[in-house]
């Protein structure tokens, strides 16, 4: 979604300057727009093709459709030329504020049963509206370009579809995914698509497959990967370096269960929060399952280190306490999110947890990204983004 500045590493830092992303506004815009055209160029295609929801995404935007039959690469080729035609009419973009009422009345007569499900989600008045001139509108927060010609049609291609659920749950509706990339000029698309292509070629589920490292059987189940004895050797290798690495910091290595009480991860907030992120629980009967009572799958370690810290009384003195483990964690992620060892079902974090005084934290937050910046320095790893995240309040 950004360009990036590489990080600056210091011997002894006393500043570390994290990648920062920038992101064109304008191009925000333009890809936001992108969207609602495709979206009336499909439904000028495919009349019966009912609209979700279409944002802009990283490199580009998509839209999700109910459409009776599977959009084909046929289809694709004439809703991107639907598309410039819309784009070379030159309408005005314009933002309309309605009352709830009114919106309802609206998609109630445009029978876009999932928009008005949308609109029972928001919680803001007035409800805000964007039009295409006068063919075509849709509920959206924006922000658009001020008009169609705004966009160039060199510079937007749809890439692919893709299968997705409505509300990502597998029990709803299956929907239809457009994906497409949108820039500001057309050399920026053809930057886009070398890094695209280079991309591919060292893409990890090719290289997996030719070399050899991995595999994944439906007998065991989707998102679950088999690591074969190359892939395993390789993967210990890399294990052993960071385990090294974490040892020279003062790491010390734990290892904990891969299931536990469900009570832990309701006293830790997961359960309550990515319930429906996590495998089922497991009650030993219908009483314990009727109160929620039995074991899952760990979606998370931090519960279990915490556990190991607070197994004894500790002193200042102790600390910090720096907590180290690869940890096999299990998800329940969509089917349709599933790809190759980037959206698995369970994977093996290398976990850790550091227990400071306040006067420690500081010192400690710059160890812990000197760590990391050593390790993707000699493992040449150098084109990164960091996210810096913060409990919630």
């Amino acid at each position: 979604m950004s360009s990036q500045e590489s990080p600056e590493q210091l011997e002894k830092p006393e500043k570390i300057y994290l990648p920062r992303t920038s992101e064109s506004e304008q191009l925000k815009k333009i890809r936001h727009t992108a969207s609602h055209v495709m979206a009336m160029a499909v439904q000028k295609l495919f009349p019966k093709a009912q609209v979700t929801i279409g944002p802009w995404i990283e490199n580009g935007f998509y839209y999700d459709f109910d459409n009776p039959e599977p959009f084909t690469e046929k289809d694709l080729k004439a809703i991107q030329k639907e598309m410039v035609k819309i784009v070379n009419s030159k309408l005005p973009v314009i933002r309309e504020e309605v009352s709830r009422e009114e919106a309802e009345r609206r998609i109630k007569e445009i029978r876009e049963p999932y928009k008005l499900e949308i609109l029972s989600d928001i919680k803001q008045e007035p409800i805000t509206i964007y039009h295409l001139g006068d063919r075509w509108w849709d509920l959206c927060a924006g922000p658009h370009v001020e008009n169609t010609a705004d966009l160039n049609p060199k510079a937007i291609e749809l890439e692919s579809v893709a299968g997705a659920y409505w509300r990502g749950d597998e029990t709803k509706a299956q929907l239809q995914r457009i994906y497409a990339t949108a820039w500001e000029t057309p050399e920026q698309l053809a930057e886009y698509k070398r890094r695209k292509e280079e991309a591919l070629r060292r893409d990890h589920r090719k290289l997996g497959k030719e070399l050899g490292l991995f595999i994944f059987s439906d007998e065991v189940g989707p998102g679950l990967p088999l690591w074969t004895p190359k892939g395993t050797v390789l993967r210990s290798i890399l294990e052993d370096f960071l385990k090294q690495e974490q040892l020279k910091r003062g790491y010390l290595p734990v290892v904990t269960p891969h299931i536990a009480r469900v009570d832990l991860f309701k006293t830790s907030g997961h359960w309550q929060k990515y319930k429906e992120d996590m495998f089922p629980l497991m009650a030993e009967d219908e009483e314990a399952e009727k109160h929620e009572q039995g074991f899952v799958l760990k979606p998370m370690n931090c519960p279990f280190h915490i556990q190991i810290y607070k197994s004894e009384l500790r002193s200042y003195r102790d600390l910090p306490m720096r907590l180290a483990e690869f940890g096999t964690v299990y998800r329940y992620e969509q089917s349709g999110e599933l790809g190759g060892l980037t959206r698995v079902r369970g994977f093996t974090v290398d976990d850790s947890h550091l227990f400071v005084t306040p006067e420690q934290l500081d010192s400690e937050f710059l160890n812990v990204v000197d760590l990391i910046l050593s390790v993707f320095n000699k493992l040449q790893l150098k084109n990164f983004k960091a996210r810096l995240s913060f409990r919630d309040p």
